[in-house]
């Protein structure tokens, strides 16, 4: 979640009003501080390697005839350095506080137009309208690759190797792994970022920047929900419970492996008891697994049963939610939602918000089958 304090969370469920400002940075230094930001929409989903992607209009007043139009490389919104932070502030009554939505790298300006007036016989600058598409910062990942192979030594920390390819903050939101094997990542644009998210994968989850400029690993377990969604009179829900899919509900599971001196073996698990045993009406539905970072019997029999776990413990389906706008939840969270005919607790896989009152999420939710 983003940083908030519990009075905020106390207005988040009754009336208020919303605001949101940019600041903009370069480098480090603060070259704009709370400009007005139109029509801006800002969206969030797991399934993008580079998570997040928004829209929107800068516009600002002029103080002394300066514009923010950029020309190539010059100007504080030049997607050659610019940096912005959408900054949402919440009043409701007396009490206001403003919440961080993250930072991110401006990619493109598709538009941008100054507003001018005469004054002593020469053309004075008194507003600007910067129209700028951002990413988040995974791009920045995406875009510096390995110059050269890059290698992983086996007993590695995961966490350590994604602070080592990134320079960036880590979260530890999961467990730490130890490389099981010598991996050499490929040369190539983007193989930086795609040795992140095989890391993310080791650790358990997906490897993603937070709203706070920090890695975090989003697990793939859902757990304990850390916020509350209301779904008010306009909202909607397209609930699927009730569509029951069995195609990747694996009651085996096999695993093809190399040890280190290029031999194979395999591991096998399978369900054999209970309504979903392999001997009983369900039959055998099974899948192949295989990672070259599985060198040892051990290892894969571990792994192989993890995939087994994951499959007959549950099966995800996607809730599409209309719901108040609460900035504080960012994907990846669990949330529950109120206000519908039964209860709905998920992860955030998808959010998406504007300048309305309402958002749009998308909420993966277990389907409990043992």
């Amino acid at each position: 979640m983003r940083q908030h304090s519990q009075d905020l969370v106390d207005a988040l469920a009754g009336s208020f009003e919303r605001e949101l400002t940019v600041n903009v940075y370069t480098a480090s230094e603060r070259t704009l501080t709370g400009a007005r930001f139109e029509s801006w929409q800002l969206s969030s989903d797991l399934g993008r390697a580079i998570c997040g992607q928004g829209s929107g209009n800068v516009v600002h007043s002029s103080v002394d005839g300066e514009s923010l139009v950029p020309v190539g490389t010059k100007g504080i919104l030049s997607p050659f350095r610019a940096r912005v932070e959408p900054v949402l502030t919440i009043r409701a009554g007396a009490f206001q506080e403003s919440v961080s939505l993250g930072t991110f790298r401006v990619m493109a300006v598709p538009s941008a137009e100054d507003y001018v007036t005469e004054y002593e016989g020469r053309e004075i600058v008194t507003a600007s309208r910067v129209g700028i598409k951002f990413d988040s910062l995974e791009t920045n990942i995406d875009r510096w690759g390995f110059r050269f192979p890059e290698t992983s030594l086996a007993g590695a920390s995961a966490f350590d190797e994604i602070r080592r390819f990134t320079n960036m903050a880590v979260e530890q939101t999961v467990d730490d792994v130890a490389l099981p094997s010598v991996k050499t990542w490929e040369a190539k644009r983007g193989g930086r970022l795609e040795a992140v998210m095989e890391l993310g994968k080791i650790l358990g989850g997906q490897a993603v920047v937070n709203s706070r400029g920090a890695w975090v690993i989003i697990p793939d377990e859902i757990g304990e929900p850390v916020a509350t969604l209301r779904l008010g009179e306009l909202g909607t829900v397209l609930d699927v419970a009730d569509e029951i899919e069995t195609d990747t509900v694996y009651n085996e599971v096999i695993g093809k492996f190399e040890d280190a001196e290029g031999n194979a073996f395999y591991s096998i698990k399978a369900v054999t008891s209970g309504p979903l045993s392999i001997d009983g009406p369900y039959e055998v539905n099974s899948r192949e697994y295989s990672s070259d970072l599985v060198k040892t019997q051990a290892q894969g029999d571990t792994a192989v049963q993890a995939v087994l776990d994951q499959s007959i413990g549950s099966q995800q389906y996607d809730v599409q939610i209309q719901c108040h706008i609460n900035p504080l939840v960012e994907i990846g969270d669990v949330v529950e939602l109120e206000g519908w005919k039964r209860p709905i607790v998920g992860r955030l896989t998808n959010v998406s918000l504007s300048d309305s009152a309402y958002m749009n999420v998308t909420m993966r939710v277990d389907r409990e089958l043992s």
